[in-house]
């Protein structure tokens, strides 16, 4: 049984990936996983492969949750791209990119923003 944290996050999932598709974003995958990390979605953007975080919270303030991606995910993001484009090789020669989608709720649960960050994670 989901706990209430996997339900907020599997909501805020389905609302980035409405966005992304109304964005006209083709989504590819949705929850990707490895033991090093996984991917909430991958999407075509055009001709571009673009694995995205989402960050979903309720009731904080504007932009806590873009702040909660940190260094050590950002290197898991990472790792876990590489893991999907060695297993579907027919990606390899697309360009990629990893982006950043947050979700903030009110206290009641509704949608109050949904902000698309592009390009928001890039190798060293």
């Amino acid at each position: 049984m989901p706990t209430p944290t996997q339900d907020l996050g599997d909501f805020g999932e389905r609302v980035a990936a409405a966005h992304l598709e109304a964005k006209g974003y083709a989504i590819v995958a949705r929850n990707f996983r490895v033991r090093e990390g996984e991917i909430d979605i991958i999407a075509r953007d055009g001709g571009t492969l673009v694995f995205a975080e989402v960050r979903t919270r309720r009731g904080g303030t504007d932009g806590d949750a873009a702040l909660s991606v940190n260094a050590a995910k950002a290197r898991k993001l990472l790792l876990a791209a590489e893991w999907y484009i060695e297993r579907h090789p027919e990606h390899a020669d697309a360009p990629l990119r990893i982006d950043v989608v947050t979700v903030e709720l009110d206290r009641d649960g509704l949608v109050r923003a949904v902000t698309h960050y592009e390009d928001a994670i890039r190798p060293d």
